[in-house]
């Protein structure tokens, strides 16, 4: 055994151990699909994975008969579910409401600050005597109330209650965060890792389970969960049924038909030694580049396998049919149609990898990278490993007849080719382009249909639409929200918007406190001071006690100190600090998103927000970078072929059976009325390049006999169909479309060759 050999059966266990230690894997969608182009999106797919609103579970306990849910029950489950390990805190909604503590301890001493967000208006109708009147009467009823402990408190240190001023829109906003169905009673859960660490989440959802298993002796109750935690694992149970499906269905179903095609065990053995090679590599590579591996990578990279068996397929092809010391000699001979080939297929995935879709940048690393190794394998070692004498030649049905018979009836069949595409040319037209990212993914419609019933009982917020307001860091990030709360309030007015959800009053901008303190200290007159004391003799309230509106302290309370309150809770899933932007998300009820954008029209980095519009938005992007694509990436096949024959006509013909393949299949597409998106058009170049390798093979046929090289083609057509048309049995939609796309268009694009490319045989 030559030292060629040791090292080819040596790298598989070798690159497999260093795949377990060294890869890590990812499954969630949102990291394969969801990229923008301006730092915001950037910004909010990055909050989408990690923030905290992606740690947050929503759980919902109902009961069968519609009864009220107990609340010892709740108690003893929120208690339950605190202890897991990685759950940082569970609490109900309601409980969010309880803030009088935090009122009175942080806000009391920052009234002067937070009383207003249009503090002269405010101020010149308090400070009256009118308005005096009125507020003196008002802080009398509060204190002969049951709530009479909490005002005294307050009070004392902020007699005009300025405090209570900005949470009077506060206290009905937070009723909505309540059960909406007494029937059932609502808990938040949040945990520490990121909420698209699926492994990690799987291991928590499991665990709410087991516990509500164990007190739910009489299995009164039921319970559902949605979060962006639920839809991560659902997506990584999903692609890793897919890829081990796909995978094991490709290799058992590629095993087979390499079996039967050369019907040898060792020619087997060593052509599947290659492609562990081949894959193992591709998923090192991938690592080492982006530091981690996607499951939706390595489920299409499954099928290059189809791909790079089409390589040694060739070589064992050719060389088998000669003597074992000639077998270097015949595989170098046809080798520069395999580099050819090889090229213009890394064409298309790299054309995927600049198209701006996530996941196929990883695709393109994974498959260019697995290309050039099972070549340089092929050339190199695999001549070295073909030392059996044994020989079957390949007998591929039918494909030769059909060569013949293109051969003898070509102008007919031309004819007839000419005459469906002119006809069906007009059906173009009417091709209909998909317009909802969501259309992707089907499969998870279960999902979006609870996640809208469980927050449908809780809050009437809309948490995919909001009004995104940006600034370069937080304190400028305010001030831009304190100017977009006064038209939110006029569309409020009008009834276009139900109701928002800012950071006011938990949060205002250190200029807007400094400017509440100064004007208050300034409209806080001698005769004002001298009007509040009356005003409280009259109601017959302490002066002593009451009568010294002292507002001058000048201390201004930060984001980060309302952080480190209870107040977190309420607001930490609003806010994005990044390194160099800052956004704030004013959550929405119900509203008219034409009147919202016309009212955000006039205010500078200020918009609403859709995340389906998103979406939607990248898929029109995507699909229109796809067109553009797809045609460069042909412009870039068509320069190498000439480069290479140096005649337009022989690379138009060697090229053109891939062309009218796609074509073909476009043709179907606009009669069937299918909806076209951008991994169509992916699919649809992925044809092109693949399919070109045979018109290289055929047009060049440096084998000399046509014969043999259209029986090799069509096994390596055959294990790309299978390999891609493995991919029909997964339940993603997304590796669907490829299937149906490249599968039907490597079996147009083969027996299109001896239609379009007439090759005269060599002696």
């Amino acid at each position: 055994m030559n030292w060629r050999k040791i090292l080819f059966y040596l790298l598989p266990p070798l690159l497999a151990v260093l795949t377990i230690i060294l890869v890590n894997f990812k499954t969630d969608l949102s990291a394969f699909i969801i990229a923008g182009d301006k730092a915001e999106d950037v910004l909010l797919a990055s909050e989408m994975q990690t923030g905290t609103l992606s740690r947050r579970y929503l759980l919902s306990v109902g009961t069968e008969d519609k009864t009220k849910v107990s609340s010892s029950f709740i108690q003893a489950l929120q208690h339950k579910l605190s202890t897991i390990e990685g759950v940082v805190n569970v609490w109900s909604p309601d409980q969010q409401s309880k803030m009088t503590q935090v009122v009175q301890n942080v806000y009391g001493q920052h009234a002067n600050a937070f009383y207003s967000l249009a503090p002269e208006p405010y101020l010149d109708q308090l400070l009256t005597p009118q308005g005096l009147q009125q507020k003196a009467t008002t802080l009398k009823k509060l204190l002969l109330s049951p709530q009479t402990l909490l005002i005294k408190k307050i009070a004392l240190q902020d007699p005009l209650l300025l405090t209570l001023n900005g949470f009077q829109t506060v206290a009905s906003q937070i009723q909505q965060l309540a059960v909406k169905d007494s029937h059932y009673q609502n808990l938040i859960l949040e945990t520490s890792m990121a909420g698209l660490d699926a492994p990690a989440q799987t291991k928590i959802q499991t665990a709410i389970r087991q516990i509500f298993k164990q007190l739910n002796i009489s299995e009164r109750y039921h319970l559902e969960m949605t979060g962006v935690p639920i839809f991560a694992v659902a997506t990584q149970t999903l692609i890793q049924g897919d890829i081990t499906k796909v995978s094991l269905l490709s290799s058992l179903a590629l095993m087979l038909l390499f079996l039967s095609i050369f019907r040898s065990f060792s020619v087997l053995f060593q052509v599947f030694s290659l492609l562990a090679i081949v894959i193992l590599s591709s998923i090192l590579t991938t690592q080492f580049i982006f530091g981690y591996v996607h499951g939706m990578t390595v489920a299409i990279g499954s099928t290059l396998i189809g791909i790079c068996i089409d390589y040694p397929i060739h070589a064992v092809a050719h060389a088998q049919p000669v003597k074992a010391k000639f077998r270097a000699s015949v595989i170098a001979k046809i080798w520069p149609s395999m580099l050819l080939g090889g090229l213009t297929t890394m064409i298309g995935y790299i054309a995927l990898g600049i198209s701006g879709y996530p996941g196929f940048q990883q695709v393109a690393v994974y498959a260019s990278s697995g290309i050039l190794v099972s070549l340089l394998l092929t050339r190199y070692i695999f001549p070295y490993l073909l030392t059996s004498h044994t020989y079957h030649s390949i007998n591929v049905p039918l494909v030769t007849g059909w060569a013949k018979f293109c051969q003898k009836y070509q102008a007919w069949l031309i004819g007839g080719l000419i005459a469906i595409l002119s006809l069906n040319m007009f059906s173009l037209s009417s091709l209909h382009w998909m317009q909802d990212m969501q259309d992707l993914t089907p499969e998870l419609d279960y999902l979006k249909q609870k996640d809208k019933q469980i927050r449908a009982r809780m809050t009437s917020i809309e948490p995919s639409r909001f009004v995104m307001v940006t600034g370069d860091n937080i304190e400028l990030a305010l001030q831009k929200a304190e100017q977009v709360y006064p038209a939110l309030d006029q569309l409020k007015q009008t009834g276009e918007l139900v109701d928002y959800f800012g950071l006011y009053p938990w949060v205002l901008s250190a200029k807007q406190q400094h400017d509440n303190q100064q004007l208050l200290k300034k409209y806080l007159t001698d005769d004002k001071q001298l009007l509040w004391q009356q005003a409280l003799k009259q109601q017959g309230l302490s002066v002593k006690r009451l009568g010294q509106l002292d507002y001058t302290s000048n201390s201004v309370l930060s984001y980060q100190q309302v952080l480190e309150t209870p107040v977190s809770k309420l607001i930490d899933s609003r806010i994005i600090v990044g390194k160099k932007q800052t956004i704030i998300m004013i959550w929405l009820s119900d509203h008219q998103p034409e009147a919202l954008q016309k009212a955000l029209k006039a205010i500078k980095n200020v918009q609403y927000f859709s995340q389906r519009d998103m979406f939607n938005n990248m898929t029109r992007n995507y699909t229109q970078r796809a067109q553009k694509l797809l045609m460069a990436g042909l412009a870039l096949i068509i320069l190498v072929l000439l480069i290479r024959y140096k005649s337009i006509f022989k690379t138009l013909q060697t090229l053109l059976p891939a062309v009218l393949a796609a074509f073909l299949i476009l043709i179907v597409w606009s009669i069937t009325g299918e909806a076209i998106s951008f991994l169509h058009l992916v699919g649809f170049l992925l044809v092109i390049a693949i399919c070109v390798d045979y018109g290289i093979f055929y047009q060049e046929n440096r084998g000399g006999d046509i014969v043999l090289t259209y029986q090799a083609m069509a096994a390596s057509m055959l294990t790309s169909a299978l390999a891609f048309g493995s991919l029909m049995t997964a339940e993603s939609t997304s590796l669907r479309i490829m299937a149906g796309v490249v599968a039907l268009g490597v079996v147009v694009g083969f027996l299109l060759c001896p239609l379009i490319i007439k090759v005269k045989q060599r002696h």
